[in-house]
């Protein structure tokens, strides 16, 4: 069978140039935003053209929320970049979703179309979910050899390329129906005819990223997900590529003979940006990471600039501005913090901040120690270490992947014996998690794999072999 190459790409949310201007109104959005708006067309033209250079790969997979929010303007100006890439000589494959269209009845999905002066926001012409297929059709459908809905189904050299459309009609959970699963099951029996290993693609997770997530937000995964996994395993389709949570993970699951992986992709634009790149060869899936430029055209700082910018990094400069200059921390703070709130309460989120970026490592280590089984010399060496910089590090790696700290760190031991106090605390008072957390009984198993991968061993790359046999067993 032929070598295949190919990249996946999530979550670009294009947001045009034209509908904004500096001000109080875009930076409000850009403060309660986990991605990047006003950059987002330099981010994805930096990868769009790292793609074209790469003349070994001729297939890119986009798989939803392709721009902000259902503006017109912006489906206009992406699908022209998109056309680019076809005149490169790309195979570009699309799925749309939920932030590509908005509109009311059937359409209404929460979302408003808008652009931003420099004081507040205006309406903008809106896309409607009927429209979309018009639009997008160029770009897979039109080639497509089988279809339901939004979805299709393709062979890009010998292997079954199937493109599920889940973005729903935001009231309900996402993801096919009945027909549309007898559809998909008929896709997969074909496919095992023809001899053509099967890749799928949605944009939902399909394995929840971390085990609070499908209890917190259950309509934010695929919908009918357990009917969808049980399908795959059924029938021997080994993986599925995903977007939505901005997550970078890698996640699996068996019943000991059949096993299914989710191969999750972050956004191109939140604060670490990345893409898959992807080889079928040999009956093998080889899957790696590739990460935002280091030099971006347009933004001086390129991918650091981007990283202190966004989500964590704000977050932090947030915190210290609060602590070193209280009435910066007010303005930086904007749309987030309401100025009159925070002077209101200026007495005591200063102080409390303070305190807490005061904390240091040997502190949390004295409050687990008889849980961690750390002694007094090695709590002590830590002194210098701070527990924020530990709590931004794990908030990082919470959306790049990689959870940080193995179980043979310093940090990780002090974070499980504190959890595990916490534990023994909520025990005595008689509170039980699972209450409020379906599946979840300790603040530990909460916690542990954000703290650590405990899922493949690594969310940036793997090589599954595309048959039914368990292939992946983790140490």
């Amino acid at each position: 069978m032929k070598k295949v190459q190919f990249y996946v790409i999530a979550d670009t949310h294009y947001f045009s140039k034209k509908l904004w201007v500096e001000g109080r109104s875009i930076e409000a959005r850009s403060h309660t935003d986990q991605v990047v708006l006003k950059e987002s067309p330099e981010i994805n033209e930096a990868f769009f053209k790292l793609i074209e250079n790469d003349t070994e790969t001729d297939t890119v997979v986009l798989i939803g929320d392709l721009i902000n929010l259902g503006e017109k303007l912006c489906h206009e100006e992406f699908t022209e970049r998109l056309r680019q890439l076809q005149q490169k000589g790309k195979r570009v494959l699309v799925l749309t979703a939920t932030h590509d269209y908005n509109g009311c009845g059937e359409d209404e999905n929460g979302f408003v179309a808008a652009g931003y002066n420099e004081n507040d926001t205006y309406h903008v012409p809106n896309t409607k979910r009927c429209e979309l297929d018009e639009i997008y059709r160029p770009f897979g459908r039109d080639k497509a050899e089988s279809e339901y809905d939004m979805s299709y189904s393709l062979n890009i050299d010998g292997y079954r390329f199937i493109l599920l459309n889940d973005d729903g009609n935001g009231h309900t959970d996402c993801g096919l129906d009945d027909e549309g699963n007898k559809w998909l099951e008929n896709e997969f029996i074909k496919a095992k005819e023809n001899d053509e290993p099967v890749i799928l693609f949605t944009h939902h997770p399909v394995i929840t990223p971390y085990p609070v997530y499908e209890n917190v937000a259950p309509t934010e995964m695929y919908g009918r997900h357990p009917v969808l996994k049980e399908m795959m395993m059924k029938h021997g389709v080994k993986i599925v590529f995903t977007g939505h949570t901005h997550v970078h993970t890698i996640r699996r699951i068996t019943d000991g003979k059949s096993e299914v992986f989710d191969v999750g992709t972050t956004s191109t634009v939140s604060a670490y940006g990345k893409i898959r790149k992807v080889t079928l060869e040999n009956g093998v899936a080889d899957i790696t990471t590739v990460d935002l430029p280091e030099k971006i055209d347009g933004i001086p700082g390129g991918s650091r600039q981007i990283a202190e910018s966004c989500f964590g990094g704000y977050y932090r400069r947030l915190i210290d501005t609060a602590v070193k200059d209280y009435d910066a921390f007010i303005k930086l703070g904007h749309g987030l913090v309401p100025a009159d709130k925070a002077n209101k309460y200026r007495a005591v989120i200063k102080p409390a901040l303070k305190a807490f970026s005061s904390i240091n490592m040997s502190f949390a280590g004295k409050v687990g120690k008889k849980y961690s089984g750390l002694n007094k010399a090695e709590i002590k060496k830590h002194k210098g270490e701070k527990l924020i910089d530990v709590i931004f590090v794990i908030l990082d790696h919470f959306f790049q992947g990689d959870a940080p700290y193995t179980p043979d760190t310093y940090e990780h031991k002090v974070i499980h014996g504190a959890l595990l106090r916490g534990d023994r605390i909520m025990k005595t008072l008689g509170i039980k998690l699972s209450k409020y957390i379906n599946g979840i009984d300790s603040l530990w198993e909460l916690a542990e794999p954000l703290v650590h991968n405990t899922r493949t061993g690594c969310d940036r790359e793997i090589k599954i072999r595309l048959t039914d046999e368990v292939t992946y067993e983790k140490n």
